[in-house]
């Protein structure tokens, strides 16, 4: 027979774990109270020469709030554009910033983004389908080169764990 010392240690570490797994279980269920995870990626080059993305590799885990921070650092606008990672998002919204000011939010959709010259852009978003997506691009015409961006070197890959 258990001693009632025994019975009320299980019942405390019971109640404990029960509670601990509520608390977590409501506050995992609810993502809109994730603080957001920040990621920077620039967009680079000079007309004529090269464009590119840095990183060119972006990794996300599903379930999780990303802010992702899209600042345009070259003297050319440039497209940020992967249809398979925009159908394997929810966006909550799209901020446009100036002088470190928001000045302008998009909800709804998004497929792709373009950010002008000394721009940052924020996407907020939640990865809801893993994958590895190779089709991150800038189909922007080179004013000297008419090539698009991308044959330049402005590409990247995507990974949703």
């Amino acid at each position: 027979m258990i001693n009632d010392s025994l019975k009320i240690l299980i019942l405390t570490l019971l109640t404990s774990f029960y509670n601990l797994n509520f608390i977590e279980s409501k506050t995992l269920g609810d993502l809109t109270k994730q603080k957001p995870i920040e990621k920077l990626i620039t967009m680079n080059g000079i007309n004529g020469k090269e464009h590119y993305f840095s990183p060119n590799i972006l990794n996300f885990k599903t379930g999780k709030l990303y802010k992702l921070k899209i600042k345009n650092v070259s003297d050319s606008k440039h497209y940020f554009s992967s249809e398979n990672f925009s159908n394997s998002i929810f966006t909550r919204k799209v901020q446009v910033i100036q002088n470190n000011q928001k000045i302008a939010e998009v909800k709804g959709n998004i497929k792709e983004v373009e950010v002008f010259p000394n721009n940052t852009l924020e996407w907020w978003f939640v990865p809801v389908k893993t994958g590895e997506f190779y089709d991150l691009n800038c189909s922007v015409e080179d004013p000297k080169t008419k090539e698009k961006h991308s044959n330049m070197g402005m590409t990247g890959k995507i990974i949703i764990e």
